[in-house]
């Protein structure tokens, strides 16, 4: 354009202008497309691509699939010879192909015809009944109809035939060409996983060019919406929510985009972000419980699932090495307007808790961590003081402080509340004086309203500590209890402490002991078990030998809240118990900490005054200084005693001790702390991290980011509270009834972090429609594991088998439920809970005794718990080289037997009867008489005078009768010192535990079955799956107890064992409906009908002492053994309980091998399947005789009824 001069602009200039800007456009737009096309997931989406072709081309050079290609290739040559032979019959095949051609045409005919004839049909019946109605002429068209139907039917007849002669022309030419067919599908079958590779191998690298270039063109910038292969992976989870602002919006996630590996298996090796999900057999795959498609991503592991970088996702670094790394690789900062950041690496298991709120005890053995948090959350009391809407355990986790006099001396209970810890190193009750927010020497405040001097924090500590004990003393004065009936005997009595069970829950280990001798004494260890109740060392310096008795006898009458349950001790052995602990002959229960001392510390009046300011300051301070001056006679706090009381009261509710005690006049008060149901859901602006931050960046070198970064995230806030709950009072101003009040725990580093992994995941329910609902069965095993956990059943019983692991010769591993058999030179079998110990001072003891000792040869004897298809069923015995061995899990629970079978089987010196009060070193027996076990063999000692294992107890019992139990206890094995004991249940917990066990039965059933059906067969894994026609991982997935697994594929397990008529493995229990047949009056009448003497016959085999003489061990109606000859280690359990107690089709399996149920027991094997016995008593097959027994046993009480009643 020509400039004329009249423009405000000079237009060549403009021009210049115009094309600078175009071409800037024009680079900024070529810029954002090539940005866009680089954006750092397509570039991991590359190089996911890249190793998955990789690892694919790996997998084809695997020996595996070299072989498979091998025999594909041997099997095409016989698919190549079968098609030879096929052509060679092209003229027959083609011959009868003519055939199959006409007889369709036939066949088309003939069905045309038939529908003809049957619309026909349908239509005259139509008619000739339409005349019958309007002409009520019930017989007209008879003869027609006939007629008709006569040609329908003939017609369909002709179809029939037709139909028939072309399926035989199909079938003639299939078995022509069926060798062929044979020979391809053999083909495809073989080399099935060949062929998936090698596609997968074509759709990463395409060998033809057309196919690279349109792969190319569909990822090339600005048309790859077209179809690309670089895409972002997005699932939509229809039943998550995102709380945005006022409303819930449909959670998103994006992050499969980078981690294109997660759900895959094979990548488990890779580096992030390419890597497995470390757990896909509970998470992200389809058949797992948390599909990708349901679950996502963030809704576990939190962060934003909508963003594609790893800044704007939110990503958290694990270590200051990771996180310089990150800064400088990717830029890494944290994204603060984002108020849900990534849990840490070991935290993500605080997802868990939104959904399984009902199910947290089901979860345990998958999520460790924060199962392990919510138990410490309710060991150490923390929901008396912090409300959780949803949580289980409601009441008081400290003792009722009523009648405190009775049981603690005044000096004692300051001492103890001025630092229980210098008491008991291993209390959970926490510290609450002597903290750094009120250090000794730190100012806390200047007395008379800042004109006084300055209160040191010692003072008002001892002031405090003195008022809280005065107060106590005030509000709970002595209740005298009664003098014991008995006198106790300090010998007796330890025995009595040894095998009664006490040791269960208690341990006496040492104060400041970390480490224990693995062959010394179980109860001067510490286990999870034997810490349930507080470590009894020093505590006849703590307790009043009355009180000690009354509680041994009846502990709830104390605490009705108690989890300490009534041993049902006899007067005698309450009193040699006591007598025991308060004596101390051993050393023990009079031994404290280094610098342990009871005091009531001296507190001046001016501090309490100060304190009295403080806590009444809405009283005003006229109305205080006429208290101060005995002016008021309602409160004369002129006198100190009286200040101190009501001074006492107000620290006891400044400091929520009601909240976890028992206080009189406090019942009805709520709990101080912050209600934590959804805190997590608190964004960090809301917490107040004070200081902190500041002082560790003083402390540690952190720069203004690291420094803002602390206060980003709520695990970090929770951390140090833990760790030092009063820290983030450091630097502050504040007046003594502001500062902060959480006590000192003293948390280990894995207990903190097991606690705050659990708080971190208490956010707001965003799973309203996706959370676990549990089904009946899955809430009574929750339940009942929590109760079973509260209550410490553990301690006595086995609940679950050890685990050994070893390696065959071929180095495959192994893992069985076994238990160990005792080894030369000793007197227990070996410990499983400190193996590695164990095994270093045997091999020690060993090489002493014979120099040449090689212990890589030594051979071990297992003796299996469960069926173990490719080694034996229970009971049978296997041997493990000491080389072979990988690793060994404890069973759980049962601690408790070792300890009596201890006391029993170790011999005692004559001469020095400091353990046992017989002087020639007997155990006392319920009988009064002492007798010595060293010498009798462990497994009949185990299973006479230890708790039984309840392994398998849901097949056994029958659910109301173990119900009733639970509530009632009665004496089932009276020669056992140690008894059931009456546990003060909860509502619904005696249920809950009945239920837990026959749910597991119901649950374990599967499992059970499919492993003792393998045995029977006696396949390996990969035949028995091969008959089943199923994948042999999946019949590996049922034997070990896989869910998924078992949903899918169970039933057709079970179909096939049916099919093989096999019949070995008990009904599964149904715990919602219970009956035994053999008491139902139909089974009873008709065995009477047949002979009305068969109970009594049957009877005879119970009772005669030429058959198995059963009385002579067991118990019958409450009388002991037959003869009364039997020794308590002989006596067995009444007879009379068994058709209220026991499940008939367990009892039937216990009669007839009991070893296989119990292995070890003493009970023999009275009715031999290999020959005929007791023909005498009771003629017939050894199964005929355990089916009579079974019946008189079920009916012992009916034998003298008629008929029909």
């Amino acid at each position: 354009m020509a400039d004329r001069g009249d423009t405000h602009y000079h237009i060549k200039h403009l021009n210049l202008w115009f094309a600078f800007a175009s071409l800037a456009l024009l680079v900024t737009a070529v810029w954002m497309v090539l940005d866009d096309a680089s954006r750092p997931w397509k570039n991991h989406q590359r190089e996911f691509r890249a190793l998955d072709l990789e690892r694919t081309r790996a997998e084809l050079e695997t020996a595996e699939l070299k072989a498979q290609a091998a025999h594909g290739e041997t099997l095409q040559v016989e698919v190549q010879k079968a098609a030879a032979a096929v052509e060679a019959l092209n003229a027959e095949i083609a011959a009868k192909q003519e055939v199959v051609r006409l007889a369709k045409g036939e066949y088309f005919v003939k069905e045309s015809a038939a529908k003809t004839e049957k619309a026909q049909y349908d239509w005259e019946r139509y008619v000739v009944d339409e005349h019958r109605l309007e002409h009520k002429d019930p017989a007209y068209g008879e003869a027609h109809m006939a007629a008709v139907y006569e040609r329908m039917q003939k017609s369909a007849y002709g179809k029939e035939q037709a139909e028939a002669a072309l399926a035989k022309a199909v079938a003639d030419v299939n078995a022509l060409k069926a060798p062929l067919k044979e020979a391809e599908r053999a083909l495809k079958v073989a080399t099935k996983d060949i062929e998936l590779r090698r596609a997968k191998i074509e759709k990463l690298d395409p060998a033809d060019r057309a196919t690279q270039v349109a792969n190319i063109v569909r990822d090339f910038p600005g048309l790859d919406f077209i179809g690309p292969n670089l895409k972002v992976q997005k699932v939509a989870l229809e039943n998550l929510t995102f709380e945005l602002n006022f409303t819930k919006k449909k959670r998103i996630d994006m992050c499969q985009s980078c981690h294109m590996g997660i759900d895959r298996a094979g990548f488990e090796n890779a580096e992030q972000p390419y890597t497995s999900h470390p757990r896909l057999d509970l998470f992200l795959t389809n058949k797992s419980p948390h599909p990708i498609s349901e679950v996502g991503c963030t809704i576990c592991h939190r962060g934003c699932g909508e963003a594609l970088d790893i800044v704007r996702t939110d990503h958290r670094p694990t270590g200051d090495e990771q996180t310089k790394e990150w800064k400088d690789e990717y830029h890494w900062h944290k994204q603060h307007h984002w108020d849900y950041p990534m849990l840490p690496t070991g935290m993500s298991e605080a997802g868990c808790v939104q959904c399984h709120t009902d199910s947290l005890e089901l979860i345990a053995a998958d999520a460790p961590k924060v199962t392990e948090g919510y138990r410490l959350f309710e060991e150490y009391g923390c929901y008396a003081c912090h409300k959780v809407e949803w949580f289980p355990t409601k009441r008081k986790p400290g003792p009722s402080l009523k009648n405190l006099l009775a049981k603690l001396t005044p000096e004692f209970v300051a001492s103890w509340v001025a630092d229980p810890k210098a008491f008991r190193p291993t209390t959970r009750m926490p510290q609450f004086f002597n903290l750094e927010n009120f250090a000794d020497d730190a100012v806390i405040a200047k007395s008379k309203y800042g004109e006084g001097r300055d209160v040191l924090g010692r003072e008002w500590n001892d002031a405090a500590v003195a008022a809280v004990t005065a107060f106590l003393q005030q509000r709970h004065p002595l209740q005298a209890l009664p003098k014991p009936p008995a006198e106790g005997d300090a010998l007796r009595g330890r025995e009595a402490f040894r095998l009664s069970g006490c040791l269960g829950c208690h341990n006496v280990a040492p104060h400041d002991a970390q480490t224990f001798p693995v062959g010394g004494d179980l109860a001067h260890e510490r286990a999870d078990e034997n810490e349930m109740g507080p470590n009894l060392r020093g505590v006849a310096t703590k307790l009043d030998a009355d009180w000690l008795y009354w509680w041994l006898k009846d502990p709830a009458k104390y605490w009705p809240d108690t989890r300490m349950p009534n041993l049902r001790l006899s007067d005698e052995d309450a009193a040699d118990i006591t007598a025991y602990l308060m004596e101390d002959p051993d050393g023990i229960f009079r031994d404290v900490p280094q610098g342990w001392q009871t005091s009531i510390p001296a507190a001046k009046l001016d501090v309490l005054q100060e304190q009295a300011r403080w806590f009444f300051t809405r009283d005003g301070r006229t109305a205080l200084e006429q208290r101060f001056e005995g002016k008021d006679e309602t409160r004369r706090w002129d006198r100190q005693a009286d200040l101190q009381v009501a001074v006492g009261e107000r620290f006891v509710v400044q400091y929520g001790c009601y909240s976890c005690h028992e206080v009189s006049g406090m019942e009805s008060m709520m709990p101080i702390g912050a209600e934590l149901t959804t805190w997590a859901s608190k964004t960090v602006d809301k917490l107040d991290f004070g200081f902190i931050p500041y002082i560790f960046a003083d402390t540690h070198g952190w720069d203004q980011e690291t420094t803002s970064n602390f206060k980003s995230y709520h695990n970090n806030f929770l951390e140090q509270k833990l760790k030092a709950p009063r820290s983030y009072d450091r630097k502050k101003i504040k007046n003594p009834t502001e500062k902060l009040r959480m006590p000192y725990f003293g948390f280990t580093e894995e207990q903190t972090q097991a606690i705050t992994t659990f708080v971190v995941g208490l956010v707001k329910d965003e799973v309203q429609r996706a959370k676990m609902v549990p089904d009946a069965g899955e809430l009574a095993r929750d339940a009942g594991l929590r109760a079973v956990r509260q209550n410490n059943c553990a301690a006595c019983h086995v609940l679950e088998p050890g685990l050994v692991t070893f390696k065959d010769e071929a180095g495959k591993l192994h893992t069985v439920g076994a238990e160990f058999r005792k080894l030369e030179g000793e007197t227990l079998p070996p410990r499983m809970d400190r193996w590695a110990e164990y095994w270093a001072d045997y091999v020690a003891y060993m090489k002493g005794e014979d120099e040449d000792f090689d212990p890589d040869e030594f051979e071990f004897s297992l003796r299996l718990l469960r069926p173990e298809p490719d080694f034996g069923d229970i009971g049978d015995s296997i041997s493990v080289l000491a080389k072979d061995l990988v690793s060994v899990k404890p069973p759980v629970g049962g601690d408790l037997v070792r300890v009596v079978t201890d006391w029993y089987k170790k011999p005692f010196d004559a001469e020095d009867n400091s353990r046992t009060p017989d002087p020639e070193g007997g155990v006392g027996d319920v009988d009064g008489k002492y007798r010595k076990y060293a010498e009798e063999e462990y497994d009949k000692v185990r299973w006479t005078f230890a708790p039984p294992v309840l392994l398998g107890e849901g097949d056994k019992l029958q659910r109301n009768w173990f119900y009733a139990f639970l509530n009632d206890p009665i004496t089932l094995r009276h020669q056992m010192r140690v008894r059931m004991p009456s546990f003060h249940y909860a509502d619904g917990e005696a249920g809950a535990i009945a239920d837990y066990f026959a749910y597991e039965a119901q649950r374990d059933w599967p499992v059970y079955y499919a492993r003792k059906l393998r045995l029977a067969q006696k396949k390996s894994l990969e035949e028995l799956a091969a008959l089943i026609k199923i994948p042999a991982e999946t019949l590996a997935g049922i034997e070990n107890g896989s869910r998924p697994d078992i949903d899918a594929s169970f039933a057709k397990v079970k179909a096939w064992g049916d099919a093989q008529k096999f019949d070995e493995v008990l009904p599964p229990v149904d715990p919602r409906h219970e009956r035994v047949v053999r008491r139902s009056p139909a089974h009873v009448n008709a065995l009477m009908a047949a002979d009305s003497k068969h109970l009594a016959k049957a009877e005879n085999l119970a009772r005669d002492a030429s058959g198995p003489y059963c009385v002579q061990c067991h118990y019958l109606n409450g009388q002991g053994p037959a003869g009364g000859t039997a020794q308590p280690i002989q006596w067995a359990p009444d007879l009379n309980n068994t058709a209220e107690r026991l499940r008939e089709d367990w009892v039937h399996k216990w009669i007839e091998n009991p070893a296989k149920v119990y292995p070890g027991t003493a009970m023999p094997v009275n009715f031999p399947a290999d020959k005929d016995s007791h023909q005498a008593l009771f003629p017939g097959k050894a199964a005929v005789q355990i089916q009579a027994l079974l019946d008189w046993l079920y009916n012992m009480q009916r034998q003298d009824l008629p008929t029909g009643m």
